[in-house]
């Protein structure tokens, strides 16, 4: 009788242990894909305000009177 209540205890705990070690995996798998997204959007965000630099850059220096043409006209 306690052979066999021992029996249970042991598979019982060794459930346990299995749902917890899949449950710890299953963890560090979705923070690591989580870690993943975020690193590729911050690569994103990089990649377009490059873009949007080279093409402020691009265009040639407004000069005072221009600037507030598009200022009165609201575009500044």
């Amino acid at each position: 009788m306690i052979n066999k209540l021992l029996g249970w205890a042991v598979g019982f705990m060794t459930v346990a242990a299995l749902c917890y070690a899949f449950y710890e995996a299953g963890q560090k798998v979705g923070e690591c894909r989580a870690k993943m997204q975020i690193i590729e959007k911050q690569v994103e965000v990089v990649k377009y305000v490059e873009k949007k630099k080279a093409l402020i850059q691009s265009r040639p220096n407004a000069g005072r009177d221009e600037l507030l043409k598009r200022m009165r006209a609201g575009r500044l």
